[in-house]
């Protein structure tokens, strides 16, 4: 996760550890979708039923905070959300990134951050590191989901082959 500053005077970094991993599920969802926004319904659905609440409580809590805001069914980052994810998940691309906006852009920051460290919605509903790795398990579980699909197709199109070759050869 890489190591993230906050001077605070109350609050749990375990707290931002939360935030954080709602922050990757939302962008990796939005990457999927090739679009600027998801669907939140969609994002509750691909998570394991034991850890929604949790999820379902922290991303409203960043809809609160204006990291993210929601249209309809549909969440997306705000500019704030933009800025706070460029601290939290650096990119590889770091020269493109608004780090370099100086004393306004950390301030922004470290107030979202501060104020995600006290809010109780982010507290861990388990061990942090399962937490932690939650994007990991559901990105193993769309690619079991997709091979297990492939064979079944293979299977499907080989008896359609076969019908129409017998078929044909009546």
């Amino acid at each position: 996760m890489g190591s993230i500053e906050i001077e605070m005077q109350t609050g749990s970094p375990d707290r931002v550890a939360v935030a954080t991993v709602l922050l990757r599920l939302v962008r990796g969802s939005i990457a999927r979708n090739n679009s600027d926004k998801t669907s939140r319904t969609a994002l509750h659905a691909s998570v394991p039923v034991s850890e929604r609440a949790s999820v379902r409580r922290g991303l409203v809590a960043l809809i609160d905070h204006g990291v993210l805001a929601m249209s309809g069914e549909d969440i997306g980052f705000t500019s704030r959300g933009r800025l706070l994810l460029t601290r939290v998940l650096p990119r590889r691309d770091a020269q493109s990134s608004p780090a370099r906006r100086g004393e306004q852009y950390r301030a922004e920051v470290a107030t979202v951050l501060t104020a995600i460290a006290r809010d109780e919605r982010f507290d861990p509903q388990g061990p942090i590191e399962e937490l932690e790795s939650l994007p990991a398990r559901l990105a193993v579980a769309r690619t079991v989901k997709r091979t297990r699909l492939l064979p079944r197709w293979l299977a499907g199109a080989t008896c359609l082959v076969a019908v129409a070759a017998a078929w044909a050869l009546r």
